[in-house]
């Protein structure tokens, strides 16, 4: 008897919390873009990285997850290049500095010295197009 009322017990668990797994709420609206300001905070976010900080004093292959993350800010970056021709030259130099990255097999250890000047490249780079971010009206406006 005990045996099937934990049977019983255990079944009615389960059914319960694969019931409530599949109530995962209301989905999610198209949210609005949040702006320049955004990937500025980004940006900034990304500039405090030791590859970003010391490009020649990490091994290059560490700096994976970063260049990841800078892998897309070239792209949101042209979205508010319209009218400001500076923002896509600094977005076309960063997105440059990350294919070097890549095409020079960073992320695998490729050569070290190459590597690192590419880090140095992107940090430059990065630092360019935030310049270039700066300026714009909605990002200049806003606190830091």
């Amino acid at each position: 008897m005990r045996t099937r009322v934990s049977v019983v017990l255990l079944t009615a668990t389960l059914f319960a919390v694969t019931g409530c797994s599949r109530e995962a709420g209301p989905t999610p609206k198209n949210s609005p873009d949040p702006g320049p300001g955004a990937l500025a905070v980004k940006i900034r976010a990304l500039q405090a990285d030791d590859c970003y900080l010391a490009p020649t004093e990490v091994r290059s292959p560490s700096c994976e997850k970063y260049v990841t993350q800078l892998s897309n800010v070239p792209g949101t970056a042209r979205k508010y290049a319209t009218g400001h021709p500076g923002l896509r030259e600094a977005a076309d130099t960063l997105d440059a500095t990350v294919r070097a990255y890549q095409g020079n097999n960073c992320a695998d250890g490729g050569d070290a010295d190459v590597c690192a000047a590419t880090l140095t490249d992107m940090a430059t780079a990065l630092t360019g197009l935030h310049t270039e971010l700066s300026a714009l009206p909605d990002v200049a406006t806003r606190p830091r």
